[in-house]
Order: C-alpha cells, then structure tokens, then sequence
C-alpha cells in the first residue's frame, strides 16, 4: 500500500507560488468567527501559509456574526484595490454562506465558491474552483491517476466538495457516482470504484467490505475524537488499497496550498484588466 504523501505535494505547490508571486503585491482577507475553535486553528494554518509564500494577509475577527455587517464589510475589501483575494471561513454561524458569497467580487473569490466561478468551472472554464476539490484534483494528478473512463465515486454531495468535484472529474471524462446519506445500500456504489473519494467526516465508514482490492482512496473526512484525527477508511478498508491519502496529512494540506495557487491567479486575474 503507498501512502500519499499531502504534506510533500504541498511543499511542491508553495514553491511554485512562492517563485511565481515574487515581486507581487498579494493581499489576502480572511473573515473569522472567533468563537470557534477550529475555524481559529484553520485561519492560524493559512497565515502561516500565506507567510511562506511572501503573501500580505489581514484577518478579520467577528465576535457576533451579522449578515449586514459581513455584506459591509467584504463590500470594504471589493473596493479596496490593495486586497487581491477574500475568503470567508467556515462555518459561519446564521450566515446563510451560499447568498454571501455571492457579494465577492468574483476575482477576489479565492475559495472559488462565487456562482459566476462554479459555473465557469462547470462549462470547463477551470479559473478559479473549489479548494477542497482542487487539492483532490492535485493529489490525482501528482500520483498520475488517469481518469479517463475510471468508475469514481465520491461520498459527500455538498457544494463545496462533492457537487464541484465531481464536476471536475466529469470535465477529464471520468464515470464518475455521488454518494451521500440518503444513499441506500453504499457498498453497491464503493465496491465498483476505481478511485474512491470519502468527505464525510464520519470516523471508520468505509470498510473492507466497502471497497474492492487495489482501489485507489483519497480520504478527504476529519473527525477530531479525544484529541485525535481520524479519517473516513477504517484500517480494514486501507490495507485493501492501492494507495491511499493519510488523515491528517493528506488532502488537508494540499488544500491550503491550492487557495494559495488560486491566490495567485485571482492577482493576475484583476492585474491584467
């Protein structure tokens, strides 16, 4: 079993960006609630990367989220011409997120998340997509996964993950099943899969009953437990692979680094106007 090594592919990416961005002023918001632990540690995570990169950043806190004051507020970073990129972390609580970020202007939406960007991407006019769903795309690649005519199944179908992913993956000619909670039987879908990607956070789902010898995991769940992070794939199911990416370690940062590549192109985007 080959274990996929996230930590070394984001290195990978971060130098590219860092050689790529030298000489550029890139500025990035992040808007935090701050109440939340994990959002907190998540934001930490990006300024550090951000840092490594030769990024400006500027982290917005918000004790108490209010609709109003966020729409004002990004409306603030839309205009200033010194912010390059606006990304809002999750979750945001009362905040429906889908209509706010609709208020990004589109070639500052770094998460990739603005209607006008999930359609482009839709259509095959890959600019700016989904981070989470991007850093899958880059584990594939890097591995030289093909695609094309692969049975893929994907277990999460949100619109941050599932829904553009699998979008991607149809855009590269692959036959590609969403799976999700309200799917009966599940192991009819996983165990046809060539490539089996799991994002629900729920800890030891996938098991060897789940999957077929030689499948190919990507293992995009978090679940923290006791002070631990666990994945999606049971052990069982993970001796049964080919290859499989570790929980943490795997996609986790490889999405960091894919906000950072969509960092950069989101400047070159507003720069070449």
């Amino acid at each position: 079993m080959h274990i996929i090594d996230g930590k070394k592919i984001a290195k990978e990416i971060e130098g590219r960006v860092k050689t790529k961005a030298r000489r550029k002023k890139i500025k990035i918001a992040t808007l935090v609630y701050e109440k939340n632990e994990e959002s907190m540690l998540f934001s930490k995570l990006k300024e550090r990367a951000f840092e490594r990169v030769g990024f400006e950043y500027e982290t917005i806190y918000f004790d108490k989220v209010d609709e109003t004051k966020l729409r004002k507020k990004i409306k603030k970073l839309n205009e200033d011409d010194e912010i390059t990129g606006i990304n809002i972390q999750l979750p945001m609580p009362g905040i429906d997120y889908n209509k706010i970020i609709k208020e990004i202007n589109v070639k500052k939406d770094i998460e990739g998340m603005h209607p006008f960007n999930i359609g482009s991407t839709l259509l095959g006019d890959e600019k700016l997509i989904p981070c989470t769903p991007k850093a899958i795309l880059r584990i594939i690649e890097y591995e030289g996964i093909k695609l094309e005519g692969k049975n893929v199944v994907i277990i999460n179908h949100s619109n941050i993950v599932g829904k553009p992913l699998a979008m991607l993956l149809l855009n590269r000619n692959a036959t590609v099943a969403v799976c999700h909670v309200y799917t009966k039987n599940l192991k009819e879908y996983t165990k046809r899969a060539d490539l089996l990607i799991t994002a629900t956070g729920a800890r030891g789902l996938i098991k060897d009953e789940h999957v077929k010898e030689g499948v190919i995991i990507i293992d995009a769940g978090i679940k923290k437990e006791n002070g631990r992070i666990y994945g999606d794939v049971d052990e069982s199911a993970a001796r049964m692979a080919k290859a499989i990416t570790p929980v943490p370690g795997g996609v986790g940062p490889v999405t960091i680094a894919s906000m950072l590549e969509n960092a950069l192109l989101a400047h070159e985007m507003q720069k070449s106007l």
